[in-house]
């Protein structure tokens, strides 16, 4: 459950090469230069574009003790999630890539047509992952449509 009123650490990017900027920060390269223990899950917003490439907010929850004073970046901020109400999920297991992303959201979309909620769906959605990369077999992953 995502609790909008905790802070998390928000990157934008609009490659992947810039998770190592959150790796970067959570390894000390911060204002306090505080290493910060992995948390799961992390969770990316995507921004569709009307062009190919999209924008992506990266939200890595930042835990308890630091949660008064966060340690504070160039490249990484913290701030508090969108307070959306509702979500569709759908979980599923291995490696996360772009094909089975779009695989996975088009499933949730389908499994919602003709229910009350399916004009509700607002553009923007996200990708939580409950692993570390280096478990590429046994990776836990949802896709979340986010409900107006």
């Amino acid at each position: 459950m995502w609790d909008s009123g905790l802070l998390f650490l928000a990157l934008t990017w609009t490659t992947a090469a810039k998770t190592l900027d959150l790796y970067a920060f959570i390894q000390g390269k911060n204002d306090q230069a505080v290493k910060i223990n992995m948390t799961a899950p992390v969770l990316t917003n995507i921004y569709p574009s009307t062009r190919h490439n999209s924008s992506f907010v990266v939200y890595f929850y930042l835990p308890q003790k630091h949660q008064d004073n966060p340690p504070q970046s160039n490249q990484a901020h913290p701030v508090k999630l969108p307070k959306y109400q509702y979500a569709a999920v759908k979980r599923y297991g291995g490696f996360m890539n772009d094909t089975n992303i779009a695989e996975q959201f088009s499933a949730l979309r389908k499994s919602m047509k003709g229910s009350v909620w399916e004009l509700t769906i607002i553009k923007e959605h996200s990708v939580a992952v409950y692993n570390s990369p280096d478990e590429r077999d046994t990776c836990v992953n949802e896709v979340i449509l986010w409900l107006d």
